[in-house]
């Protein structure tokens, strides 16, 4: 488990009388899959980056391979030539996922290793090699980001704490992975819980009651957000080709599964400042 702090600037929210600060959850892309939807990545990295937006990185930026195709080639006994082979198809595939999100660098509060990966023979992989390329720690399976709010001349009192995870499992409904991320809550400390993995844009608050510390006594609420971060995979297409066979459907469709609201969320951060409770305000949007 990885630990990072980010210092954000705030901007003025287009909708309310406040600074905010915006953050996008990119993950489960999986380029260089038939059904990905490059053009989609593109307009929402665009669009964040019109809005001041701060991104982190989920996993699964690229379809390359699984851990059991890992295992293989592993255990293959390949020869030199051919794993070098390998190692440049997949650094053009990360030089395409890198001009989908050109504009980017600098502006990620990290990123986290997903299912699907290549690991280069000097011991880098695709996410580290994109992550370094995009100046953003890389945060392996699982994190913790404390969020500091840049105010004027210093910091905010008030902080935001992350805790993401790629994800494992899965589940047809909706609500899979906010039920995955609710039985963890009571484990880690945090005020956003996000998870990627399963492909859903779901997110829903819920609220802690807490006693104020100073007089007159009070009682506070604070929310919390818990997410799945979405995809750009599409799990159905007209014409859909899969091992040389035309129709074939991807293996969404084989299996049956619903189809996804493709694309990313939104989290909207609102550091408030008042005479007696210093307080942050959350907002997701799907």
């Amino acid at each position: 488990m990885e630990l990072a702090e980010i210092r954000v600037d705030t901007v003025a929210s287009t909708t309310l009388p406040w600074q905010e600060t915006l953050i996008m959850p990119i993950g489960d892309v999986q380029l260089g899959a038939q059904g990905c939807d490059e053009d989609r990545l593109r307009r929402d990295i665009q669009w964040g980056l019109k809005h001041n937006a701060y991104f982190v990185g989920m996993g699964e930026y690229l379809d390359i391979m699984s851990p059991s195709n890992r295992a293989k080639i592993r255990s293959a006994g390949v020869y030199d030539s051919t794993i070098d082979a390998l190692e440049k198809i997949v650094e053009i595939k990360i030089d395409d996922f890198l001009r989908l999100v050109k504009g980017s660098e600098g502006r990620w509060l990290g990123l986290l290793e997903g299912h699907h990966l290549f690991e280069f023979q000097d011991g880098t992989t695709c996410d580290t090699r994109i992550a370094q390329a995009l100046k953003a720690p890389f945060l392996g399976t699982c994190a913790f980001i404390r969020v500091k709010f840049h105010r004027g001349k210093g910091s905010s009192r008030v902080t935001c704490m992350f805790w993401i995870h790629h994800g494992v499992g899965g589940g047809a409904k909706v609500s899979a992975p906010l039920n995955r991320l609710e039985n963890i809550m009571p484990y880690f400390n945090a005020d956003i819980y996000l998870i990627g993995h399963q492909h859903k844009k779901v997110g829903a608050p819920m609220d802690q009651l807490y006693m104020t510390a100073k007089k007159p006594y009070d009682i506070k609420h604070r929310t919390k957000i818990i997410a799945g971060t979405g995809g750009y995979l599409k799990g159905y297409w007209k014409g859909a080709r899969m091992s040389g066979v035309n129709p074939r459907g991807s293996y969404v469709e084989r299996a049956m599964l619903p189809p996804v609201a493709l694309g990313c969320i939104a989290l909207y951060l609102r550091p408030a400042h008042g005479r007696h409770d210093d307080r942050l305000d959350i907002n997701v949007s799907l």
